[in-house]
């Protein structure tokens, strides 16, 4: 039995095994679900509603500026720098609206990161919220740059009530000290203009987003992508996972990334949704969210639903609203999925992407899930398995890397003269080389084994830090783990462990750990180092910097 055949034994009921090719773009998405819920709340930001018609005025406005104001040519790049809020939505539909391209920055970022990315796109404008006014500043002082325009946000701009909910501390801060030597203008005061006239072209190959890497092996690459692959991954998700017209949303993943990006914003969009935004993770404002709006679904990373896991108090807080929850990133702990399950009722639907394909191309099927599976290929991606030597296609069980070619692969990366070495060519096609190892079982599911430069090769082992830590992630005590690879004069690597314990960890739990993992895993995989810390080093999107324990 083929691949292709043996995935499809799971696929849901009543949808087809393809979808045509979509030749809308993102901004007839928004006027499209303007026209149809004009009255609808688009956004809840903080007890504060935005319904469509007044978030398409205001996208409007913005890109009436841009356009007049600025006089911003057909795929002149602007960028956006804050964390999520009503403007970044906004600005993101604006830029559009006019025919340039997204550059979404980690508002995490520093000077020197955030100068890469300024000059590598060559910004020509740049909104940002007021937390991060300095960090740009200073960048602009190292590029020696006072051309770029500034259009500065504060988050209180649309909190326009109090709301019986915690505010992040971003919203304290207001510094927009510029020197008179930079363009800089208010978000509030361009929302003044009256006249706002502009075209929009409606091209669904025209390029729409360059969304940047992490940078985790290197320099970021910007990843290009057309309204054609974005909105390729939409009506997949909307297709696989659909959610009721005018449900809630809650969005609590980083807009700036592609998966917040997608599934918290550009699905629920199109799906004439309510999107329940979240600037800074909080657990008790999340479940009190859930709560408060019934809200229907929720994507999030690991780390966030294993602290509402933990937190729920059944006197407290209900979310027996939901209808969906999920996401990707890390794996789900076995013992969290669980508890989850009891808690909702509900299986965690894990999913796989990437920068390069604006996120999902695997997910599990809703009615049939295998936990800790990525899932199966969505509409139209083809996924194989390559021997990472030979590029020969490996079979059932077998660990290569993956390759994927779908809809949703973007066209290199921006300003990159190396974009062949990550491609291949095979069966007449051209694949996308993942660097992530992985294989697929007998029923076509495919599972991540580890990223291809994380093996660990100890004495001619080969050993995926993520199986063990699997395994680890089972003992009870253990909060979170990292295993990373360590040089050894004898064996060339060995294994060492990073753990985050559950409480305290004397030498009594050391032995009984060591004597646990003689049990579970082969001896060669037993870590030769434990080592405990009280927390992991992540990033935004809660994915543990393994390189930065080495």
């Amino acid at each position: 039995m083929s691949l292709k055949q043996s995935y499809r034994k799971s696929w849901p009921e009543g949808l087809p095994f393809s979808l045509g090719l979509n030749n809308d773009t993102l901004f007839n998405n928004l006027k499209f679900s303007v026209k149809k819920n004009p009255n609808q709340d688009a956004i809840i930001f903080y007890g504060n509603k935005i319904n469509y018609s007044e978030l398409f005025l205001d996208v409007k406005k913005i890109a009436g500026f841009l356009k007049k104001e600025l006089n911003l040519s057909e795929g002149d790049r602007v960028g956006i720098i804050m964390q999520n809020c009503p403007q970044f939505i906004i600005t993101y539909y604006a830029i559009l609206g006019i025919n340039c391209v997204v550059v979404p920055i980690n508002p995490m970022l520093e000077v020197d990161e955030i100068c890469f990315i300024l000059k590598d796109a060559d910004i020509s404008s740049i909104f940002v919220a007021s937390d991060k006014i300095k960090v740009v500043k200073d960048s602009l002082k190292k590029l020696k740059s006072n051309s770029i325009p500034i259009i500065c946000v504060r988050y209180t701009d649309y909190i326009k009530k109090k709301f019986n909910i915690k505010l992040p501390d971003e919203f304290q801060k207001q510094n927009y000290k510029f020197s008179a030597n930079y363009f800089q203008k208010e978000w509030s005061k361009i929302l003044e203009i009256k006249d706002f006239q502009f075209s929009n072209s409606n091209n669904p190959d025209a390029l729409c987003i360059i969304p940047y890497t992490s940078g985790s092996t290197g320099f970021p690459k910007g990843c290009k992508h057309t309204n054609r692959t974005v909105n390729s991954v939409i009506h997949s998700y909307l297709k696989w996972l659909p959610v009721p017209h005018q449900a809630t949303i809650l969005t609590t993943l980083p807009l700036f990334h592609v998966t917040g990006m997608q599934n918290s914003m550009n699905v629920p969009i199109l799906n004439g949704n309510t999107i329940v935004l979240m600037t800074r993770w909080d657990t008790e404002t999340a479940l009190n969210l859930i709560k408060e709006y019934k809200v229907s679904s929720w994507r999030s990373i690991t780390t966030s639903i294993i602290d509402v896991v933990n937190s729920f108090n059944s006197e407290l807080h209900d979310i027996s609203s939901l209808l969906s929850i999920g996401g990707g990133g890390a794996s789900m702990p076995q013992k969290v999925a669980l508890k989850l399950k009891k808690l909702t009722k509900l299986d965690y639907v894990e999913a796989y992407g990437l920068t390069e394909t604006m996120a999902p191309t695997h997910i599990n099927p809703p009615q049939k899930i295998k936990l800790g599976s990525i899932g199966i290929p969505l509409f139209n991606v083809d996924a194989r398995i390559l021997d990472i030597k030979t590029n020969k296609e490996l079979g059932v069980n077998q660990v290569g890397e993956l390759i994927i070619s779908s809809p949703q692969l973007f066209l290199g990366y921006w300003n990159r003269e190396d974009n062949s070495n990550y491609f291949v060519k095979f069966n007449e096609k051209l694949f996308f080389k993942t660097g992530d190892l992985a294989y697929y079982d007998s029923d076509g599911y495919f599972f991540v084994v580890d990223r291809l430069k994380r093996m660990i090769n100890s004495a001619g082992f080969k050993i995926w830090p993520s199986e063990i830590e699997k395994i680890l992630n089972n003992y009870e005590g253990i909060k979170e783990v990292c295993v990373i690879g360590v040089s050894d004069l004898r064996t060339g690597e060995k294994v060492k462990a990073v753990i985050v314990p559950e409480g305290s960890f004397s030498e009594d739990h050391f032995l009984d750990l060591k004597d646990w993992c003689s049990k579970h895993m082969a001896k060669y995989k037993i870590p030769k180092i434990f080592e405990i810390r009280e927390s992991l080093p992540k990033n935004k999107m809660g994915k543990v910097l393994w390189r930065n324990l080495k």
